[in-house]
């Protein structure tokens, strides 16, 4: 009888892990949405859907799904002592945008904003910190600030496509599509052979029923990229514009 009463115990016990499991996977966010990420686009997510509709980032841009955690910074000892080195050196430019770093890189754009400022605070003209301040509120889906660092960053450096790229997505991800199709025109003008920029023209043209545009684009993204494993893709949605 009590092997009997232990055999039902487990039972009930297996029983509720197995449904707590199923249950948080079908509650987290976008687990049952149409992508692992809802903005994306580094690998080969859908462009064009209306839930991804964020342009591809440039290389060297970290990867941002699963963005907006920042548990991990909580728990990390180079977390930790980063933030403790920036706080007890508030004028120290160089431990303010370590801080910056570190926290973006362990997802917690809200610290990795504010230390990124406070650096910025010291010097107003650096470069790689207001990208980093960008991505920050760029990834945490802020992208009005976001574009404000993208554009004094552009002021230090007009040139950078990469950046330039990132500014257009800001645009793009509030269906601002004109404003992001000059962004990225003024990207492929500094580098015509800036690939990002011209899929990112594409899925801005595309989008806002331009098709002329968009079949330029893709023409040029086939010839600088022919393996791009969005190019059938795009000219399938080309075909089916008026």
């Amino acid at each position: 009888m009590s092997k009997n009463l232990l055999l039902c115990a487990a039972g009930v016990v297996l029983g509720f892990v197995v449904g707590f499991f199923i249950t948080n996977a079908l509650t987290r966010h976008g687990a049952l949405g149409p992508a692992a990420s809802a903005r994306a686009p580094q690998g080969v997510p859908g462009p064009l859907d209306e839930e991804e509709a964020a342009g591809e980032l440039p290389p060297g841009h970290p990867d941002i799904s699963g963005a907006g955690g920042g548990s991990a910074a909580g728990t990390s000892a180079e977390a930790q002592a980063a933030m403790d080195k920036a706080d007890r050196a508030p004028q120290d430019f160089d431990a303010q945008a370590e801080a910056a770093r570190v926290f973006y890189e362990l997802r917690d754009y809200d610290k990795a904003a504010l230390y990124a400022e406070r650096a910025l605070g010291l010097r107003p003209k650096d470069f790689e910190t207001l990208v980093l301040a960008g991505n920050a509120r760029y990834d945490d889906e802020d992208f009005a600030a976001a574009a404000s660092f993208y554009e004094r960053a552009l002021a230090v450096r007009p040139d950078s496509a990469d950046v330039r790229t990132d500014l257009g997505n800001t645009f793009f991800n509030r269906r601002d599509f004109d404003r992001a199709l000059a962004e990225y025109r003024k990207a492929v003008a500094a580098d015509p052979t800036h690939v990002n920029s011209w899929r990112n023209i594409a899925a801005a043209a595309i989008n806002k029923g331009d098709r002329a545009a968009a079949a330029e684009a893709v023409e040029r993204l086939a010839a600088l990229d022919p393996q791009n494993p969005d190019l059938e893709n795009y000219r399938r949605r080309v075909a089916e514009l008026p």
